[in-house]
């Protein structure tokens, strides 16, 4: 049928397209040659038959089947009643299985999820850590359900220091509440004073600091691959800056804190130090950032902005 909100201005032309209905009233004002070909077309246009009126018919039809329909909706209704009265003693408690896994939504069970990861790495053993950042560990960890998570645990004595665990509390209160393809994936979290850790994607291919550390990966990333890592890495900081309200400072763009997947794709990672923007007034701060990675004129303004990732 022709839409009935399809709004042309000077030319038409819907000739041999199949159509059929009633052509739009605002439209019969174009020649039948703009609808010639559709014999299904109907309207107030010269060669083409008028629409017949279905209102009287449709009248008479639900005159015939709304009774009928109303007596069945109400012996239904009279039929589940009595089958429900006579078998609702019978009817057993559901059998509601809880699980651990982090990527499903029903029915999960932070405790399990918890036990399976500490069952994964073994109470955080040494053989599965896979790198150390400012303020903990990293490890691997393969989940019962096969997918693999890196596991970013605070070390207990720096979970005392102040610093260490606002910025932990920190990157997980930003990583909660965005989402980017080229930003790190926080998929849980764990806040205990026993122990502390964030959850993670696997990025297999780790930092861009420690692909670049090596003259066989370093190889493999031709200057195409780099382009590709700075177009990602300039993506994710766009959406910081433009597309979050207020806008996200990250504060510590460095290769250490550029992650690689399987694929070479770049995600931004490390949010322990990042800050909102108020659009209304100057945030005054200490210098943070990883050194020779430090926008200059922070280092003068002491005055946080976008520019400081730039």
């Amino acid at each position: 049928m022709i839409p009935a909100y399809l709004w042309v201005s000077y030319v038409l032309n819907l000739s041999y397209n199949s159509l059929d209905g009633p052509i739009p009233g605002h439209l019969s004002e174009f020649s039948s040659d703009s609808f010639w070909g559709n014999k299904y077309l109907c309207g107030n246009i010269r060669g083409f038959s008028p629409c017949p009126s279905t209102s009287s018919n449709k009248l008479k039809i639900v005159e015939i089947i709304l009774p009928v329909l109303c007596f069945l909706a109400f012996l239904a209704l009279g039929v589940l009643l009595f089958l429900r009265s006579r078998a609702k003693d019978n009817i057993p408690e559901p059998n509601v299985t809880k699980n651990g896994d982090l990527f499903s939504i029903l029915n999960f069970d932070g405790r399990i999820a918890f036990e399976d990861i500490i069952e994964a790495t073994n109470d955080f053993d040494i053989r599965y850590c896979i790198g150390t950042g400012g303020y903990g560990s990293v490890y691997r960890a393969q989940l019962p359900s096969g997918k693999i998570v890196a596991l970013k645990k605070l070390h207990r004595r720096e979970a005392e220091v102040l610093a260490f665990d606002k910025s932990f509390k920190n990157e997980a209160k930003i990583l909660s509440e965005i989402r980017h393809k080229n930003i790190v994936k926080l998929h849980g979290f764990c806040l205990h004073n026993r122990c502390m850790f964030l959850i993670y994607e696997y990025m297999a291919r780790g930092s861009l600091f420690c692909v670049l550390a090596y003259d066989n990966e370093a190889m493999e990333l031709d200057w195409t691959k780099r382009v590709k890592i700075i177009k990602d890495t300039a993506s994710a900081l766009s959406y910081l800056h433009h597309d979050c309200h207020p806008p996200i400072v990250h504060r510590d763009i460095s290769s250490n804190n550029i992650l690689l997947n399987s694929n070479l794709e770049a995600c931004v990672s490390d949010f322990g130090t990042a800050r909102l923007i108020d659009p209304d007034s100057s945030i005054q701060t200490m210098l943070v950032g990883t050194y020779g990675y430090i926008a200059p004129e922070l280092a003068y303004i002491m005055v946080v902005t976008e520019k400081c990732d730039v």
